[in-house]
């Protein structure tokens, strides 16, 4: 017979569950931060390493050249607790379109303009990443910069009312132009910024991840990244390098722990290859291999997009309306296979970096969500012998 966690709490005292993690229910319902939370690093500079394939840089999507990323974060007062994140594939993106594709996991949300990306095959605009409330709000800010009307603009939404006050539509126009001309290449900030300031992940605090990886030989010198708006999962599910931390750390809950947490993930996926729409959409259906390693089933009431773009075939828009012909260039088909394995592994590292980087936050009706216990997680993954010392990563990294 199958006990849920709400049958063992009235058959034993509350305080044996929390006594493990030095903190009282009480102390946590006060928002007092746990003390078992240290400052926050990313899960590889901690000796957490996803896959096999070598990250670039910056271990970010702006690791593909041409690529910028810009948050825009708002947190005001008990309620406000949302924002929004601007991908800009390239610097001329309005002037110069480039090949896109998509996949739907599951479609219970929305991603403005899939249709018209599916039909022509293009990406025109930012990708745009906030809450369910302000998807209308950031489509006509951006509209309203762009040069032709005839664009519908990617924005895609994930479900922050437990944390953020959603129906006050917080968002505005001025939010979404400032992240966009903030844009930045190099480090991307994660956790609770930007679209992800609101969001929960596997019933940890979620929010803003990223990570790329570099192609190996023969085909080095491409790029792939990835960057998520993480706000999915159940505690049990979550897997970390294959190890079951979720089932492990049964404390810690949001706080009351009273709403349902099988929400969504927005993946972005970016690469210098050169592919086509095609070719993309075979990227962006890796991405979900990736969501499924940390633990995701793709919930029933989840809405999981995964949105895929080359930065390297730039088709001017007055040659793609009028020209008549334009040159696109393909990779040889079977060098697609490391693409593959770079869009999975970075898509893992992103969404577990988004747990990594996360902080406890409190919002809206006092509603607070704890962060992953970095201490215990690493407990966790070394009892596993998935935890590597200092030596070992340098050598990975030769």
């Amino acid at each position: 017979m199958r006990i849920d966690r709400r049958t063992l709490l009235k058959l034993f005292p509350a305080s044996l569950f929390w006594r493990s993690a030095g903190d009282s229910p009480a102390e946590l319902a006060r928002g007092r931060a746990p003390r078992t939370t240290p400052l926050r690093k990313r899960a590889r500079d901690l000796g957490i390493r996803i896959g096999s394939m070598q990250p670039g840089m910056w271990n970010a999507i702006t690791d593909v050249p041409g690529v910028r990323v810009g948050h825009s974060t708002l947190i005001q007062g008990q309620s406000i607790r949302t924002g929004v994140t601007v991908v800009v594939p390239h610097d001329k993106i309005l002037e110069e379109y480039i090949p896109f594709g998509f996949h739907i996991l599951n479609g219970n949300g929305e991603v403005s303009g899939l249709i018209q990306g599916s039909s022509l095959g293009i990406l025109a605009s930012p990708v745009c990443l906030t809450n369910t409330s302000s998807v209308g709000m950031v489509y006509d800010a951006l509209l309203s910069q762009m040069p032709d009307k005839q664009i519908v603009p990617i924005v895609g939404e994930t479900w922050d009312a437990y944390l953020n006050d959603i129906e006050g539509r917080h968002v505005h126009k001025e939010h979404v132009w400032d992240a966009w001309k903030n844009a930045r290449s190099g480090p991307v900030t994660e956790g609770n910024v930007g679209g992800g300031t609101g969001m929960i992940c596997y019933e940890f605090k979620g929010g803003i991840g990223t990570a790329s990886r570099r192609l190996p030989d023969p085909w080095s010198g491409y790029t792939v990244g990835a960057l998520v708006q993480a706000n999915h999962g159940s505690r049990e599910h979550l897997r970390i390098d294959g190890v079951p931390v979720g089932e492990e750390i049964h404390d810690l809950r949001p706080v009351p722990d009273e709403a349902s947490f099988l929400n969504s993930i927005l993946i972005v996926i970016a690469t210098d290859a050169p592919l086509l729409d095609y070719q993309l959409n075979r990227i962006a259906r890796r991405g979900g291999m990736g969501l499924a390693k940390s633990g995701s089933i793709a919930s029933n009431s989840s809405g999981d997009f995964i949105v895929a773009f080359s930065t390297t075939n730039r088709i001017k828009a007055s040659e793609f309306w009028k020209g008549s012909t334009y040159t696109l260039q393909s990779i040889e088909q079977y060098d697609i296979q490391p693409l593959f394995e770079a869009a999975a592994e970075a898509t893992e590292e992103a969404i577990i970096n988004a747990l990594f980087m996360a902080g406890d936050l409190e919002g809206y009706k006092g509603h607070k969500v704890f962060a992953l216990p970095i201490d215990r997680t690493l407990k966790i993954m070394e009892r596993h012998h998935r935890l590597f010392r200092s030596e070992e990563r340098k050598v990975a990294s030769v």
